[in-house]
């Protein structure tokens, strides 16, 4: 009986897991829902600004490579590669709206963003 009620409550659990809050999947750890998000064309038109800061992105994940340590992130027309530094990370099927919760570097010639946090948002129509 108490195995029974003990599956019972892993199955429950992992559903909730699944299910998530919203239908969200999250990898990492995301900024609340509270914090908006910061277009990206302001990020790389003032990346001195932005330097050292943590921002939230909303967009497209376009692409992501076959080692699954960057992806491509698009908004509004620009995109940008994205480092994850999670050692395992999901593979994500270009397309994917996201919301994503990254720290901004200003390099020489372009700006890097490292990923702390991302939330997998439902694609149109699902």
């Amino acid at each position: 009986m108490k195995t029974k009620a003990a599956w019972l409550g892993m199955a429950f659990g992992a559903a909730l897991i699944a299910a998530g809050c919203g239908g969200t999947k999250t990898v990492g750890t995301p900024a609340g829902a509270d914090v908006s998000a910061t277009a990206l064309a302001a990020v790389l038109e003032a990346p001195e600004k932005y330097d050292g800061q943590t921002v939230v992105l909303k967009g497209v994940l376009e692409a992501q490579c076959a080692a699954l340590c960057e992806f491509t992130y698009s908004e509004g027309g620009r995109s940008v590669t994205v480092y994850t530094p999670d050692p395992k990370p999901p593979r994500i099927k270009g397309g994917q709206p996201v919301r994503v919760t990254a720290t901004v570097h200003r390099g020489e010639e372009q700006v890097i963003l490292t990923a702390k946090g991302l939330e997998l948002l439902p694609r149109k129509g699902a």
